[in-house]
């Protein structure tokens, strides 16, 4: 059977209709959040940009590697005796079986567990145990030469580790550029990871990132986040194939209702620049796969993995200044507590949504956006879309 292309799945009039200006836009159809589309990103989404796939404070000591899954494709990420973060291809070269299963600590080398097979922590081939006999660890009728594990580009930002599976992307520093220049309030340096959640969304990934960066739905699903409030000054940024952000600097009808809102970590030392005194706060989605959300006192970040078409892995860590990360258990607390929260929230509605992209198409209902509110969500999709047009090779 022949994959999908995306003239089988979305025709010229389907994009044209997407492409248009938000306020008369329409957005994807309910098949663009099935297995066929799903099946099609996988081939040409996801490696050919910069993805995130995991923590690099999950991998803290050399010889730590941990086993990782960008949609169906089985990664491992490293650490190595030089200190470096590595992701290599979690395929053993003899049968493609997955060499590290699980995550472990403090390895010199990685041995798959069918063959025995080794490599050290760079990918390179050690060892193939009795190959050529019951005491021959050698055979000259084998070639052993460019069998070591296939390595993957990698570069590492904000704790999280990016891929580019095909190898084809720009610079990741350049990639990233325009969103560490959105950023300029926030200081980063000194902070450690505290904190960490994880949850399944029963939805596709675009779905799961599509309500993280619209602001719209929160007076009806997260009232606690817009309550007292008067003036939230709301902005929306964008990089397209890189970053989508709404932000906002909300003032309330009192004192008190301020007060209320700034104590969901207070006590907790501030992460902004010493110069900015009404940072704004952030919600982005670092496209495709991963969201940065910011507050005055902390940082959480989340990975947001496909698991087949329908599923979405979320993994959070949440940041403070180190004095905080270590300290302030009852702060950070509340923290992790109000986002669980929120996110929960968010849980039934997606879960709905996925069960109406899958109807059967009858009367082309097509999303709409609220170009005031939505705009990105329409710039997000667009981006889907246009990778998926981009020729291969």
């Amino acid at each position: 059977m022949s994959e999908p292309e995306l003239h089988s799945l979305l025709s010229a009039d389907d994009i044209a209709r997407l492409h248009r200006d938000a306020g008369s836009a329409e957005g994807l159809p309910g098949l663009a959040y099935g297995p066929d589309f799903f099946a099609l990103e996988k081939r040409r989404l996801f490696p050919r940009t910069w993805c995130a796939v995991a923590f690099e404070s999950d991998v803290p000591e050399a010889g730590d590697a941990l086993p990782v899954e960008l949609a169906g494709w089985p990664l491992l990420v490293v650490r190595g005796e030089d200190g470096e973060v590595r992701v290599l291809h979690n395929v053993c070269r003899h049968r493609q079986m997955q060499v590290v299963p699980e995550a472990c600590r403090a390895r010199r080398t990685l041995s798959c567990p069918w063959h025995g097979w080794t490599y050290d922590l760079r990918g390179r081939l050690l060892a193939t145990p009795r190959i050529g006999g019951r005491r021959e660890h050698r055979d000259p009728a084998f070639d052993e030469r460019g069998l070591d594990l296939r390595p993957v580009r990698s570069g590492t930002w904000l704790d999280m580790v990016f891929v580019n599976l095909d190898g084809e992307a720009p610079a990741l520093d350049v990639h990233l550029r325009p969103l560490r220049d959105l950023l300029h309030e926030y200081d980063f340096d000194g902070i450690e990871a505290g904190d960490r959640l994880t949850m399944t969304y029963p939805g596709n990934w675009k779905l799961t990132m599509e309500g993280a960066i619209e602001d719209y739905h929160l007076p009806l699903v997260h009232p606690e986040l817009v309550e007292g409030e008067v003036e939230s000054h709301p902005r929306l940024d964008y990089a397209p194939r890189c970053f989508f952000a709404n932000s906002s600097r909300r003032e309330f009808e009192d004192a008190h209702a301020a007060a209320e809102s700034a104590a969901l970590g207070a006590g907790l030392p501030s992460i902004t620049r010493p110069d900015v005194h009404a940072p704004r706060t952030f919600a982005i989605g670092v496209f495709p796969s991963a969201f940065i959300t910011t507050r005055p006192d902390h940082l959480a970040n989340f990975l947001c993995l496909p698991d087949g078409h329908r599923r979405t892995r979320l993994d959070f860590r949440f940041y403070y200044k180190v004095e905080a990360a270590r300290v302030f258990p009852e702060q950070r607390r509340r923290v992790v507590a109000f986002w669980r929260r929120v996110f929960e929230q968010d849980l039934p509605l997606v879960e709905r949504v996925q069960r109406n992209a899958e109807r059967p198409e009858s009367g082309d209902i097509r999303p709409r956006f609220s170009p005031f509110w939505e705009s990105n969500v329409h710039r997000f999709q667009c981006s889907v879309v246009d990778m998926l047009r981009r020729p291969e090779g």
